[in-house]
C-alpha cells in the first residue's frame, strides 16, 4: 500500500515495487531517485504528477536491437558532424520546471544547448553527471507493448513543455507497418513531420531517415 499525495502510480506489469510513504510529489520523487531505496531496475518515471513505472523484459529485436541501431547511427553522426553528444537509454532526464523525470531511449544534445545553459550535466549522490537537466534538442523512445500509451500521449505533452525542439518515436513491433515518426514543435503541440517516400527530415539534424527492417532468418534493422 502506498499513501503519498501523488494523483496515480501506474505499473505496468504485475512486479511488486516499493514507493516510500514520503514519496509525494516531485521533489520527494526526486529524493528518492538520489537515495538507496530507489528501485536499480526498471524505468521509474514522474510525468504530469503521476509515478509510471515499467519493470517489464525487453523484447530482443522490436525494442533492444531497434534502439540499439537508432543509437548507432546517431552516435556516429554526432561525431561526423560535431553537432552534439548522442545519450543512450539509462541516462535520466530531468525538466524541473515542468516536474517531469524520465528515462527516454535516447536524447541528442548539441554543444549550443550545453555552451547556452538549456542543457547541464547535474550530479548528485550517486556519481557525477548523473542527469540531463533542461532542453535537449532531441529526445527519442522506441515504443514497446507496456509503454505505447505513455510514448505516445504522456511523454509527448510532457516533453512539449519541456522545450524539446524534436520528439521522435518508434516502433518496429509490426514489420508490414514500422512506425518512425518525427514530431516537430507548433504553436500548441508536436506535429508529425510528413513523410516522402518513408523519409522523414530532422529539422534539428538537417538529414532525412528511414527505417527499414531486413528480414530472413536473421531479421534485423537499418537506419537509413
Amino acid at each position: 500500500t502506498w499513501s503519498g499525495r501523488v494523483d496515480t502510480v501506474i505499473v505496468t506489469n504485475e512486479q511488486q515495487i516499493d514507493i516510500p510513504a514520503w514519496v509525494a510529489d516531485f521533489e520527494s520523487f526526486r529524493r528518492w531517485l538520489e537515495s538507496e531505496e530507489f528501485p536499480e531496475h526498471g524505468k521509474v518515471c514522474f510525468i504530469h504528477g503521476k509515478v509510471w513505472v515499467d519493470l517489464s523484459m525487453e523484447e530482443f529485436l522490436s525494442h533492444n536491437m531497434l534502439r540499439t541501431e537508432i543509437g548507432r547511427v546517431l552516435a556516429n553522426l554526432m561525431k561526423e558532424t560535431k553537432f552534439g553528444h548522442f545519450a543512450s537509454e539509462g541516462m535520466r532526464y530531468v525538466h524541473p520546471e515542468t516536474e517531469l523525470s524520465t528515462e527516454p531511449d535516447g536524447m541528442d544534445i548539441s554543444h549550443a544547448a550545453l555552451r547556452d545553459g538549456r542543457v547541464q550535466l547535474v550530479g548528485g549522490k550517486k556519481g557525477d553527471q548523473t542527469q540531463v537537466v533542461g532542453s535537449p534538442d532531441i529526445l527519442i523512445e522506441v515504443v514497446s507493448r507496456s509503454s505505447e500509451v505513455k510514448d505516445s500521449e504522456w511523454a509527448m505533452s510532457a516533453y512539449f513543455d519541456a522545450g524539446i525542439a524534436e520528439y521522435w518515436v518508434i516502433d518496429g513491433r509490426d514489420e508490414d507497418d514500422l512506425r518512425f515518426d518525427i514530431y516537430k514543435r507548433s504553436k500548441k503541440e508536436f506535429t508529425a513531420t510528413r513523410k516522402q517516400g518513408g523519409w522523414v527530415r530532422s529539422a534539428v539534424l538537417e538529414r532525412a531517415f528511414r527505417l527499414v527492417l531486413a528480414g530472413g532468418e536473421r531479421p534485423e534493422f537499418t537506419l537509413e
